[in-house]
């Protein structure tokens, strides 16, 4: 019998065979995430070097092309272009002139502030609503405003009837808000109540009106100028006060002749509500008096020789929400008529000719180095064609008292 030679089979076992397969798959994980490390570096060195040239194109913008040292609106108006690939994100809040600008390319975003420029991780987040300043808020508390919440007093006055609080806003001096009576002052045995019916405080002066309101209880004042911006500005700003649903589209609401308390009713960015009366009856008030505390202030009014010519913008544009009015005219008595020209990005609405789109219009009168003392009368809902949030009279000296005439007390 021949014996035959045994030989060794050549190749790997299962087990030497997967051994390799597992380095393999490591080499190549090692591979792809130093490839991916790369390219991340290579997006964010883009990313830096977009947001670093925008920042000084912004710059440039603010010092040498904006006739009032701000930053743009948006980036239309300016040379800023990202590299192909990278989306841009900018936000502009006009209360405080700053921005915040993002770039995002590949899922990898930065940004940079007007406060800071050196590019760090994240976006500028959701646009804040605006017209009303916000702040950060902590935690998990809820909101709806991209985890910012309205800066508003923590509470308001115990007497006086029903008030609301209104969010500030920087851009009109009131930057923590303030606390206002959501119905024109009812007399409720000799103090000024916010009550949902009943007859309205009228024919009233405004000397006396300022005198009633600040005896509600310490603190409380005549419902200012400014404070009726900062409450216009804040509605105008809201797209649930547009009848198309969105600002801008459509018509904010306007008086009538009906009759009825609250007749206008409008929302804030805080959800609370304030309503104007509508209606030509004695027992509302159509028309309510403002505390004017600006320059050359005289009891809450202001005489005739410091009212800018009819040319030039009026007392609204003072807190630059409009650009400016339209075409006046003039009428025998020497009143001047305009409207409004709408024109503000962040509101996203420009409306000519707005009268009937309840924004209002101007009515003043005007007689050079006159030294009568004329009063700011805000709303007029009963006309239609007159009403508006920024409606404003200043054309009656502060002895008139009407029928029509009355007011609110703020806190």
């Amino acid at each position: 019998m021949h014996k035959h030679k045994q030989h060794k089979q050549l190749g790997f076992t299962i087990i030497e065979l997967l051994i390799v397969i597992v380095i393999i798959a490591v080499l190549a994980t090692l591979t792809i995430v130093a490839y991916s490390g790369i390219q991340a570096r290579a997006q964010t060195g883009v990313i830096e070097t977009d947001l670093n040239n925008a920042s000084k194109q912004l710059d440039v913008y603010k010092f040498g092309t904006s006739s009032n040292e701000t930053y743009p609106a948006d980036l239309a108006s300016t040379n800023i272009k990202a590299n192909p690939g990278t989306t841009l994100q900018y936000i502009y809040t006009s209360a405080d002139n700053s921005y915040c600008l993002a770039a995002t390319t590949g899922g990898i975003s930065y940004k940079i502030t007007s406060s800071d420029t050196t590019p760090v991780a994240g976006t500028c987040g959701a646009a804040l609503p605006a017209g009303y300043e916000t702040a950060p808020i902590a935690g998990s508390a809820n909101t709806s405003f991209g985890g910012y919440s309205p800066i508003e007093p923590s509470s308001c006055p115990s007497v006086g009837g029903s008030w609301i609080k209104v969010p500030g806003n920087t851009l009109y001096g009131l930057p923590d808000g303030f606390c206002v009576q959501k119905y024109a002052a009812s007399n409720v045995s000799g103090v000024a109540t916010s009550q949902a019916a009943g007859p309205r405080w009228t024919a009233i002066t405004q000397p006396v009106a300022a005198t009633d309101a600040s005896a509600v209880t310490p603190g409380s004042h005549l419902l200012s100028e400014a404070e009726w911006m900062t409450i216009a500005a804040n509605a105008a700003a809201q797209p649930q006060n547009w009848s198309g649903g969105s600002v801008g589209n459509g018509t904010l609401p306007i008086g009538s002749a009906t009759a009825t308390y609250g007749g206008v009713v409008v929302t804030l960015s805080n959800g609370q509500t304030i309503a104007f009366d509508t209606g030509a009856s004695s027992y509302y008030a159509a028309y309510e008096w403002t505390c004017y505390t600006g320059a050359n202030a005289n009891s809450c009014g202001l005489a005739a020789q410091y009212q800018p010519t009819p040319a030039n913008a009026y007392y609204t544009d003072q807190f630059n929400l409009f650009s400016g009015y339209g075409s006046f005219t003039t009428n025998g008595s020497g009143y001047y008529y305009g409207d409004p020209r709408y024109a503000n990005s962040t509101l996203g609405a420009y409306i000519n000719s707005s009268r009937n789109n309840g924004l209002g219009y101007l009515r003043s009168s005007y007689a050079s180095g006159s030294s009568t003392v004329y009063t700011f009368i805000r709303g007029f809902w009963t006309g239609v064609n007159s009403s508006g949030l920024f409606t404003l009279y200043m054309y009656t000296n502060q002895s008139y008292a009407h029928a029509q005439y009355g007011f609110r007390v703020a806190f």
